[in-house]
């Protein structure tokens, strides 16, 4: 029978699209970013201690996960392209506050607000991208819109460090303002959803949905957010911690420290992009996306997790080799988790299941700060709370090996959904 094929995108929109939708990760992570490069003033200005500031960093995955979930859903028949313009709009009002200069109380609400705003993002982001693109093309793509959070850390640690610096933080929030309410003008003058956006279905065909409890069951979901749970356990350590431990642990200066904070995301930019490129090649030789995504992104979790160990025991040169691959290559090993499921869940499913997936690892984010400040009020050191992550990710890399297999899993589903996934 024949099948409704979509209509390949005009040259370089796609390209175009994925550009925008890059910056869009690249303001979203700067927000992030943006209290742990400004914790010293910030504290010092609304007198905060050990645990106000634990709570700060903690509040702002509150809401997080629950959003990714409820928007996931909710926005899974809707033009994805409306709802991030809205998720940017929400993001530049959460700087208001802080740059108005209110207090404690409307820092720990703004935190709340970007983070249930900041929840369904990826998700988001990176279905809007596979609407561009067919499955055995999506690796590269996929790495170019992954360093946008990355990126986000290069460019925005030292612009904001100076800005910070020369300028005060309110001055930074007002900037982050500014750059979404900019971006989400763009994005609705020129982006739509893409031609692969749904799924190709034979003509004539009755089709019923596979139920989401299918994918939630599988090996494959299963191990991805496990994975992911770990590897986001270490992102939010350092947004939070890094910054301080550079200045207060190996005794740099603050601007220094706010500039090498951003060496694990520039490593992870480049490693990002080298497993895109060699993942599309192994792919278009036939290779499975066992092979090409998941045992690569399991390496990088254990190398990370063994440099997290080790580095808060060694000199200070050396120490700032292993804090870029401690936290760098968790980072890096996003765009596979995203890769893998979207090799297993057909499109109309794929934004609700990637939300809702990433809404139960990114609940790292809840617990990593308040475990890396305890650890800090007990006087036990930053060297413990960096122990307890490096095992975790040693851990995940283990149950992520054993778990993940999206040729298996995929030979479990209805007939039909497997057509519906190679389609896309």
């Amino acid at each position: 029978m024949a099948s409704s094929e979509p209509l390949a995108p005009r040259p370089g929109r796609a390209w175009a699209v994925t550009a925008l939708v890059l910056l869009f990760l690249l303001i979203n992570y700067a927000d992030k970013t943006v209290v742990g490069l400004a914790a010293v003033p910030i504290m010092k200005d609304l007198g905060l201690g050990e645990e106000h500031y634990a709570l700060v960093q903690s509040s702002f995955y509150f809401l997080f996960s629950v959003s990714g979930i409820v928007v996931g859903f909710a926005a899974a028949k809707r033009r994805t392209t409306r709802v991030m313009a809205v998720l940017a709009l929400i993001w530049g009002l959460t700087a208001l506050p802080m740059a108005a200069g209110l207090g404690f109380g409307a820092l720990i609400a703004s935190r709340i607000a970007l983070g249930a705003a900041e929840g369904p993002a990826v998700p988001a982001a990176t279905h809007t991208v596979y609407g561009w693109f067919p499955t055995r093309d999506r690796a590269l793509p996929n790495a170019l819109v992954h360093i946008g959070p990355t990126l986000g850390v290069v460019a925005s640690a030292p612009l904001l460090s100076w800005i910070i610096a020369d300028f005060g933080y309110r001055t930074a929030f007002g900037v982050l303002f500014a750059l979404s309410v900019v971006w989400a003008g763009a994005w609705l003058l020129f982006a739509n959803d893409g031609p692969y956006s749904k799924s190709a279905v034979p003509s004539g065909a009755s089709r019923e949905p596979v139920p989401y409890r299918v994918f939630f069951r599988s090996g494959t979901v299963l191990g991805a957010v496990l994975a992911g749970f770990v590897a986001f356990w270490a992102t939010t350590t350092a947004l939070g911690f890094l910054p301080r431990y550079l200045s207060s642990g190996l005794g740099l200066g603050s601007q220094q420290a706010g500039t090498l904070s951003a060496l694990p995301s520039l490593l992870a930019t480049v490693v990002i992009l080298v497993m895109g490129a060699v993942s599309t090649r192994f792919r278009r030789r036939g290779a499975g996306s066992r092979r090409a995504y998941c045992l690569p992104g399991m390496a990088l979790l254990a190398v990370s997790g063994i440099a997290m160990i080790l580095f808060p025991h060694t000199e200070k040169v050396t120490a700032i080799v292993l804090i870029a691959v401690a936290f760098g290559l968790p980072s890096a090993f996003y765009p596979m988790v995203w890769l893998l499921i979207g090799e297993l869940v057909p499109p109309e499913r794929r934004l609700a299941v990637t939300a809702a997936t990433t809404a139960v690892a990114t609940s790292a984010g809840v617990f990593a700060p308040l475990v890396m400040g305890g650890f800090l009020t007990a006087r036990n050191g930053y060297a413990a709370g960096f122990g307890v992550c490096g095992a975790l990710l040693l851990a995940g890399a283990v149950v992520g090996t054993v778990l993940i297999n999206p040729e298996r899993d995929q030979r479990r589903l209805p007939a039909l959904s497997r057509e519906s996934v190679s389609a896309a």
